[in-house]
């Protein structure tokens, strides 16, 4: 999100904090947890049209096949400000607001709607970003807030598109809502919603209806996590009880997934052991604590890079969490591949593009020479489709999406660990 090096030293330092703090934080405190997911049967909603009956191969919309290409939808996407009534701010006076983004199945014509670039992200307030930027010694181009990112703003919902499930994406440390447009992209134009939330206090510099809020500090990290696991509940709370006007009938709120990269990836990691509404998970780039998995029931995926700088340190924890969760995992490492190419962040931070970690050429951990991350599109290529079909599997158990994902697609870039029933 900014041309800044606060987002490499950040990452690498909450790693540390946590692994000095690995009891408290896999010992998971309940108390923080109850406001969000003490409705266990909010999944059965009343209304039929938002829930499907059944999990069952028939009359599934062929919009959640074919993973391997597109879907058949333009991708509209739309921001909103959710408040917490419950949650204060602890960077700041006031409740907890969520800068959310919705990606959602399009109307076929979308694009007489404006595409979204960064700046539409901001909403339009560059200037207010900028100085803010500023005010904690960072300076950001304005040729970023210039790129395009491949929906259209506020276009109409699909009308026939069905009833979409819902997923929740959670950013990385010290980044933003928006980080991985090209996944939710390719996941709404399969039919899915995807809810993003910027975790204020803990993205760099976010927006509330009346002011910039900054935020990031490394000695926030552990209540961060606590925070951001509450907002991702928080937005299912949102989704399922209060639903916005533009997708009011349009859900299928009996299925709901979480996705996350990074700091991002241990926050669904961790709420997936306390959170019965979530009945898939994708971790990109991260690790999580492995205890307390007993309850979670969901199937689950993971992402990983041999040459992730940040990553590498904890791959004890990555694989003893993945050890601990349910039958089926499904574990992707990619051998030349550090920590930014599961995401967008390469392509519009600058200083990543230059110090690596999943950017361009980089040299190797333990300094056995150089190699070349995957470009956007290779990675994008395989990673998108991967996730389409798992959660595609996991909502609707297609054999043929259950074909696909035990499949490796790319054993040039990629070896896959499958612990599959």
């Amino acid at each position: 999100m900014t041309k800044t090096l606060t987002i490499t030293g950040i990452c690498l330092l909450f790693g540390l904090i946590f692994a000095f703090s690995v009891t408290g934080c896999g010992d998971d405190d309940d108390d923080n947890d109850d406001s969000t997911t003490a409705d266990d049967d909010a999944d059965d909603d009343a209304d039929d049209d938002d829930s499907a009956d059944d999990d069952t191969t028939e009359d599934v919309p062929d919009c959640f096949y074919n993973p391997g290409e597109p879907g058949p939808f333009m991708v509209g996407s739309t921001t909103y400000f959710f408040e917490d009534a419950n949650r204060e701010l602890s960077c700041g006076e006031g409740n907890r607001i969520l800068m959310t983004e919705v990606w959602y199945p399009a109307a076929d014509n979308a694009d007489e709607w404006s595409e979204n670039s960064i700046s539409d992200y901001f909403l339009g307030r560059d200037e207010e970003i900028a100085a803010a930027f500023e005010e904690i010694g960072q300076d950001i181009e304005g040729e970023m807030f210039d790129i395009d990112t491949g929906s259209y703003r506020d276009a109409h919902m699909h009308p026939d598109a069905p009833p979409a499930p819902i997923l929740i994406f959670s950013h990385g440390f010290s980044a933003n809502r928006f980080q991985s447009f090209t996944q939710a992209n390719y996941l709404a134009s399969h039919g899915y919603v995807v809810v993003a939330p910027d975790h204020i206090c803990n993205s760099t510099v976010t927006l509330t209806p009346d002011d910039v809020v900054i935020g990031g500090s490394i000695l926030s990290s552990v209540t961060s996590l606590f925070e951001r696991k509450d907002d991702v509940s928080f937005l299912i709370d949102v989704m399922i009880d209060d639903t916005p006007e533009m997708f009011a009938g349009r859900l299928d709120k009996s299925r709901v997934g979480f996705f996350g990269h990074s700091f991002g990836g241990m926050t669904v990691s961790e709420q997936i052991k306390v959170e019965p509404r979530v009945s898939a998970m994708v971790q990109l780039a991260s690790f999580g604590f492995p205890a307390d998995t007993q309850y979670v029931y969901a199937p689950s995926m993971y992402f990983w890079g041999r040459q992730d700088k940040w990553m590498f340190l904890f791959e004890a924890f990555h694989d003893n969490y993945i050890d601990m969760m349910p039958q089926p995992t499904v574990e992707m490492e990619f051998d030349d591949t550090g920590h930014f190419a599961f995401s967008d962040l390469c392509e519009y931070v600058e200083d990543l593009a230059e110090s690596g970690n999943g950017c361009g050429t980089e040299e190797r951990i333990g300094g056995d020479g150089e190699f070349t991350n995957p470009d956007r599109d290779a990675m994008h290529a395989v990673i998108d489709p991967y996730m389409t079909a798992f959660f595609g599997w996991a909502f609707f158990k297609v054999p043929e999406l259950e074909t696909y994902i035990v499949e490796n697609h790319a054993p040039d870039m990629m070896d896959m660990n499958l612990d599959w029933p």
